[in-house]
């Protein structure tokens, strides 16, 4: 009897630690006119790699109004940051009524404070529409 309680504990958590998160899940990666929208994942948290033909991709990410979070434009494996030569700037909005919160020219990572609403869009703005395979994005 012990031994099956104990069975269902292990099985249990490891169906939990298995399964993401709601957050994760609506990381989805999107072209800047919206007609392609990417949800795959690369490392560290990062959505990507994006894709090519766009010089605009931005994912949406859920945040504690008032934490200071960071806007990051990684490379392709989603774990270094980007190479700032390719990145025109980085931008992060409040999605709810597409107030600029933050944006920065020549970067890779844009510091921010999360709005009210507890939900930003994280946007990359490349120098060229086919630099997007060559990177992800990510808020932590």
């Amino acid at each position: 009897m012990r031994f099956s309680t104990i069975l269902a504990l292990v099985t249990s958590a490891a169906l939990v630690s298995a399964t993401p998160s709601p957050a994760d899940a609506s990381l989805v990666a999107r072209s800047g006119d919206g007609s392609i929208s990417l949800a795959k994942r690369s490392g560290c948290g990062s959505t990507g790699p994006l894709g090519d033909g766009h010089f605009v991709w931005w994912i949406t990410a859920p945040c504690k109004a008032g934490t200071q979070m960071t806007c990051q434009v990684t490379d392709k494996t989603g774990c270094l940051p980007g190479d700032t030569s390719k990145i025109g700037s980085v931008e992060v909005d409040n999605p709810d009524d597409t107030t600029q919160i933050a944006k920065k020219s020549d970067t890779n990572t844009l510091p921010f404070t999360c709005p009210p609403g507890g939900q930003v869009r994280c946007q990359a703005n490349f120098n060229d529409n086919d630099d997007g395979p060559s990177y992800s994005l990510r808020v932590f």
